[in-house]
């Protein structure tokens, strides 16, 4: 077993004894019938749910196959589609956000349906590139905008909105990245342009809440769970050479380096430029609830990770839906026992999620930050690991051919 191998198998060994524990306390929660958060969902709203869930995703690929069978081109295809997928995502948002329109001005309502669809089309490009699967990402995609919505402060409620939104856009953006680095003697500067635009991302999501350790550790792992990565060479010149060859040094024709090294140096240097220049902007403007809340993430006075803390938080965050995050908790443990049995290979993708979850969850603990700026970002990449971990079972172990063939996008 190689390196790479090893450290996947950690890091998902970590994170199964995390959900151990969440599930432990969840039960204690539920025995000990005391809400330490309100409930938000009863059980015929949670039946409800299921029920509406599953039947906009078979209406959906009833509209694909409908189309399919009548032979309409594949472009004209995916525009019916995305009518339908649009229009769905802007009425759940604007259902999930009912209770709270009376004190959303039409402005605040219009940000909120905008970040809900590009959250929920995250999700589906994050599901899609592991599992190839239509039907899966359009499940996880309609299931994550409906997911009721447990923040009535509309500043707290637009920042969690943002913080969520731009996190899993840097998971699907690195992703890509790793997609491209993965294809091995392309020569061209695509990896390049993804690492630019997944710094961005990173900077946003450090302003919005996600500490900038998380990352940085995460740079650092991503060389032992990575393998097999492409690499690029610089030629030196002819006058260089020359030179060497003067000074008696033995003759080098080309330095190999790695990709991946590469675009962890350059995600370094424009998350960091980016995140000073949006810091000055965030300092001149004038004092508002938003501005306020993004400075609340920047007041860090020690980092500290005790055990009451961590159970407190578990308990916070477990109040919000016990049920459903029960069920979530018993389901992936399950999937992950079925991976170990079935001797599933553990992918770098799903891996770097499992990561990211924990290393924001511990985080936060630390630093003693809010759970509800965290809870809608922790939902979703909970029901984003279910996924992927349903996902992994389809792979054949010795032909490591997926049997679930994507139908489209």
């Amino acid at each position: 077993m190689n390196i790479s191998k090893i450290s996947r198998s950690i890091v998902v060994g970590l994170f199964i004894i995390m959900i151990i524990f969440f599930s432990v306390i969840n039960i204690k929660v539920i025995n000990s019938g005391v809400e330490v958060t309100n409930s938000v969902t009863s059980n015929i709203a949670k039946l409800c749910y299921v029920i509406i869930l599953i039947t906009l995703v078979l209406i959906y690929m009833y509209i694909k196959e409908k189309l399919y069978r009548l032979k309409v081109k594949k472009k004209v295809a995916l525009i019916y589609r995305y009518i339908y997928i649009v229009f769905v995502l802007i009425a759940t948002s604007i259902t999930v956000a009912y209770s709270d329109i009376k004190i959303l001005s039409r402005s605040m309502l219009c940000v909120y349906i905008l970040i809900s669809v590009l959250t929920g089309l995250v999700v589906k490009r994050i599901i899609f590139n592991v599992s190839k699967s239509d039907m899966l990402s359009v499940f996880g995609m309609f299931a994550n905008t409906m997911l009721i919505n447990v923040i009535h402060d509309k500043t707290i409620m637009l920042h969690s909105m943002l913080l969520e939104l731009f996190t899993l856009l840097t998971i699907y953006i690195f992703q890509k990245l790793i997609d491209e680095l993965k294809q091995r003697g392309i020569k061209n500067n695509k990896y390049l342009n993804l690492s630019i635009v997944l710094g961005l991302s990173v900077a946003f999501s450090i302003l919005f809440g996600v500490n900038q350790y998380v990352w940085i550790v995460l740079g650092i792992v991503l060389f032992f769970l990575t393998s097999n990565l492409d690499r690029t060479s610089f030629v030196l010149s002819q006058k260089t050479m020359d030179k060497h060859k003067k000074e008696g040094i033995l003759k080098v024709d080309k330095i190999n380096i790695s990709k991946l090294l590469i675009s962890l140096i350059v995600i370094l240097i424009t998350s960091f430029v980016t995140y000073q220049i949006m810091i000055r902007i965030v300092n001149i403007l004038p004092s508002s609830s938003i501005v306020e809340s993004i400075t609340y993430f920047r007041v860090v006075q020690n980092y500290q990770l005790e055990f009451a803390s961590l159970k407190m938080y578990t308990e916070n965050f477990v109040s919000f839906s016990k049920t459903y995050y029960m069920i979530l908790f018993i389901y992936i443990l399950l999937l992950e026992i079925l991976a170990i049995c079935l001797h599933r290979r553990y992918d770098t993708k799903s891996t770097v999620i499992k990561f990211i979850f924990m290393g924001i969850f511990l985080l936060m603990v630390m630093t003693n930050k809010n759970i509800y700026y965290y809870q809608p970002l922790f939902s979703t990449m909970l029901m984003l690991i279910a996924i992927v971990n349903t996902t992994n079972i389809y792979y054949n172990r010795e032909e490591r051919i997926k049997l679930l063939v994507a139908q489209g996008r």
